[in-house]
């Protein structure tokens, strides 16, 4: 008897130890509580986006592309109508909603764009976690979205604030919430206007992610902005701030040194900055003295990160502004209309970083170069930066005819995905953008992302010229959007929250659709973090 009851003793003991493990992770500490807060301080935290995270959750997306485009190859994959196509209607209270997005959590909705008419009488509605009421509820997209006066700017931003666009003077800006919108259990989004043609239709693009199931998730509700309204503050304070100081007097939080060399570059050479030691790129500050509209042209960058180099760019293309020197300003990147220019990544190295510039072009280059240096505790989650420029010069295009290009396709690789900026070059006038993102994780055969334009995916819409600098997307220069005549237009889209983790593969191909057809010119560059294939060990 008394071996019997020592066994069960044990048994309970052992149970209790599991239930304690099962509460806990890590090394004895308890699960971290996602919620609006947490995921605020995530927001401006640089550093998470290069620690691999793909064992806590993925990125999802929904989106109103045409239903009509089922496979590749197949009539359809380029079709045009990518508006008012839903879930399934749903009828509530005597009235018809129209679903958007219907997710088993827990989750958080990370980036929520709209287009078309936001400003229309037509309520969207977010329920949670099975409930038969929302919690958020608005006449007009608007209201919720872009103009969103509870979240606030940037936050809840327009592309442009203006309601009267130089294209489709009736039509609206983009509208993109970032604020995220965490749910423990489930969430839904619904719209009450009945599909109809373009002149009222309605454009939603929504990223989202999705957690292991033991996260602890707790959901937003409608007193949430009111409850965390001191840390909502600082945060939009925290955006707004830094997009108002110059890439001159920018300082990012970790920086411990720096270190800097003048350069006086001959067609051909190059100059570097040696770092040694386990470390952090925090901020990189470049000054052109001499001929800075040439130098975002043919001055590039090189990085290599431990003996391997991940970027080789183009400086215009690193910084934000493409080949032509405008003024380009968001979370990770500045150029000042002046020649100076700085990034913000968090770039980590283990024993060595060589940040290099070479003068690819035939004109004598000078300016200085600056690295501020942080720390970093080296772990099996650090992920190194990368950056990959493409260029297609006269990429034939055929009127209202759609084609996909490759921006990046990474195959038997980890990482996390987060940004991009495109240059679209041509000399003849008409809307080029009409194509749609399509985005491959880990050996999808059909996209994980299917968008709705191209200007829907870097945040704005209807193609308008109009040029903006947001904290997560960018239109530096938007004259090649203009109907009669040609020029340059340069988009770029950040990720924060709604950074991409992928475990094995990586592909995005960009779909060019255009009214008038003709040749085009397009240059851009990827970003992406990525996660050796074996770690380098703590102590190694």
């Amino acid at each position: 008897m008394r071996t019997f009851r020592a066994i069960a003793i044990s048994i309970l003991f052992l149970l209790f130890i599991a239930h304690i493990t099962n509460a806990q992770t890590g090394a004895g500490k308890t699960a971290k509580l996602i919620d609006f807060n947490f995921l605020l301080k995530e927001m401006v935290n640089r550093e998470d986006l290069a620690k691999y995270p793909r064992e806590a959750w993925t990125l999802h997306h929904a989106s109103s592309y045409d239903r009509r485009s089922i496979a590749k190859n197949k009539p359809g994959w380029f079709a045009n109508k990518d508006w008012d196509n839903y879930i399934r209607k749903e009828t509530r209270n005597g009235h018809n909603e129209y679903v958007l997005i219907d997710a088993n959590g827990p989750g958080v909705i990370t980036r929520f764009w709209v287009a078309g008419f936001p400003n229309q009488k037509a309520h969207l509605r977010f329920y949670i976690d099975g409930q038969s009421t929302p919690f958020w509820e608005a006449d007009h997209t608007g209201a919720l979205i872009g103009q969103n006066v509870v979240i606030g700017e940037p936050l809840s931003q327009r592309s442009v604030d203006r309601d009267s666009l130089t294209i489709n003077p009736g039509a609206k800006p983009g509208h993109n919430l970032y604020a995220p919108i965490p749910f423990e259990y489930h969430i839904k989004v619904t719209y009450d206007r009945p599909p109809g043609g373009a002149d009222h239709g309605f454009w939603y693009n929504i990223d989202y992610r999705i957690y292991k199931a033991a996260a602890k998730v707790k959901s937003f509700s409608t007193e949430t902005p009111k409850n965390d309204s001191e840390l909502l503050r600082q945060t939009n304070n925290t955006f707004k701030n830094f997009m108002a100081i110059s890439a001159k007097e920018t300082i990012i939080k970790g920086e411990r040194s720096v270190k800097n060399v003048s350069f006086n570059l001959s067609p051909g050479a190059s100059k570097s900055i040696v770092l040694e030691g386990t470390g952090s790129v925090r901020r990189l500050f470049l000054s052109v003295m001499s001929n800075p509209a040439k130098a975002v042209k043919s001055l590039w960058l090189q990085i290599t990160f431990d003996g391997r180099q991940t970027v080789n760019v183009p400086v215009g293309f690193f910084f934000g502004c493409g080949d032509q020197l405008v003024e380009a300003r968001n979370w990770y990147s500045k150029v000042d209309s002046s020649g100076i220019m700085a990034a913000f990544w968090v770039m980590p190295y283990h024993r060595s970083a060589v940040i290099s510039l070479l003068n690819k072009g035939k004109a004598r280059l000078s300016g200085e170069l600056k690295v501020a240096i942080g720390s970093w505790k080296w772990a099996k989650s650090t992920m190194c930066f990368h950056a990959d420029f493409k260029r297609m010069n006269n990429y034939m295009t055929v009127a209202k005819i759609g084609k996909d290009f490759n921006y990046i396709n990474l195959k038997d690789k980890a990482g996390v995905y987060v940004g991009d900026i495109l240059q679209v070059n041509k000399a003849v006038g008409g809307w080029w953008g009409e194509g749609d993102e399509k985005i491959y994780i880990d050996g999808s055969t059909f996209p994980n992302d299917f968008g709705t334009g191209t200007e829907d995916y870097y945040g704005y819409a209807w193609g308008h010229p109009e040029t903006f600098n947001h904290i997560f997307n960018s239109q530096p220069l938007g004259n090649a959007n203009l109907i009669n005549v040609g020029g340059t237009t340069v988009d770029s889209r950040e990720r924060d929250l709604d950074a991409i983790p992928f475990c094995n593969s990586f592909r995005f191909d960009m779909g060019s659709w255009n009214w008038f057809g003709g040749p085009v010119n397009y240059a851009w560059t990827c970003f992406w973090y990525e996660k050796r294939k074996q770690a380098i060990k703590k102590n190694q």
